[in-house]
């Protein structure tokens, strides 16, 4: 009896499951086909190192930010996947798309260790070279945040544009009228910190942050190790306070000399 109720309540637990798991040739049907959406779960580092030729990269933690980017047709076939079966991270981007209404959704639980193993297409971000850390003027014109003059990422106007701001932050001379925001917790931010920056922790398990701490006026600059907490920071913040507040997406490094970015 025990048994059969184990073996019902996996039953159950896979009818309910809003995608299905398929393998290494049926996912080779779809990519020979052209017929899916392929989605890389993984962080953007890692799918910058290596991916399936043409899959999107939706890292989990940026979904809510991508959305607006994802299929209009709810019914569209959409492959997920990260890296192996040890990886839960398609299994829960599969559920939050889901959740938004998809209705056709594949994982590949093996994912792209499998995809390279076998030798099938990959692609990867070609590193930079040294010609792209020439002096740089951005081609846009910049923008009125909260009384500040900051270029934006033209890709995501939710980012201030890092090529442009990072030689500025490295020499000790933000924009004017920009007040930067360490949003890493306060024992990081004690390790050390980019000059000029106040510290306001964002805690990722309430998905929360001490709006009533930030300046009353002026532009803001989110920062962290590497941008992904600094946009999900961003993400919960209330419409009116969003509207000047901008996210950095840069690597920070800190020795007994002090804090340098370096762009992603």
């Amino acid at each position: 009896m025990r048994h059969f109720t184990l073996f019902l309540f996996t039953t159950l637990l896979l009818v309910a499951t809003p995608y299905r798991l398929i393998d290494l040739a049926e996912v080779k049907e779809h990519y020979n086909a052209h017929n899916a959406l392929f989605i890389d779960a993984r962080d953007a580092d890692m799918y910058a190192k290596g991916t399936i030729l043409r899959a999107l990269n939706v890292p989990l933690k940026r979904f809510k930010r991508m959305k607006k980017w994802l299929p209009a047709r709810k019914d569209a076939p959409i492959l997920l996947f990260c890296n192996g079966i040890k990886c839960g991270k398609s299994v829960k981007l599969a559920e939050r798309f889901a959740r938004a209404g998809y209705t056709d959704l594949m994982v590949y639980r093996e994912g792209y260790p499998e995809w390279k193993k076998h030798k099938l297409p990959i692609m990867a971000t070609p590193r930079p070279c040294r010609c792209d850390e020439a002096p740089y003027t951005p081609v846009d014109k910049p923008s009125n945040i909260a009384g500040a003059a900051l270029y934006l990422d033209p890709e995501d106007p939710s980012r201030v544009d890092a090529r442009w701001i990072v030689p500025l932050l490295n020499g000790g001379t933000p924009p004017k009228g920009v007040t930067l925001i360490d949003v890493r917790p306060v024992d990081q931010y004690a390790q050390g910190h980019l000059s000029g920056a106040i510290n306001v922790p964002y805690n990722p398990k309430t998905r929360s942050i001490d709006t009533a701490t930030f300046p009353p006026e002026g532009a803001i600059l989110f920062y962290c190790n590497h941008g992904a907490i600094s946009a999900d920071a961003y993400d919960t913040l209330p419409p009116k306070t969003a509207q000047r507040v901008k996210v950095l997406e840069a690597d920070l490094t800190c020795d007994k000399k002090g804090c340098r970015l370096r762009r992603q």
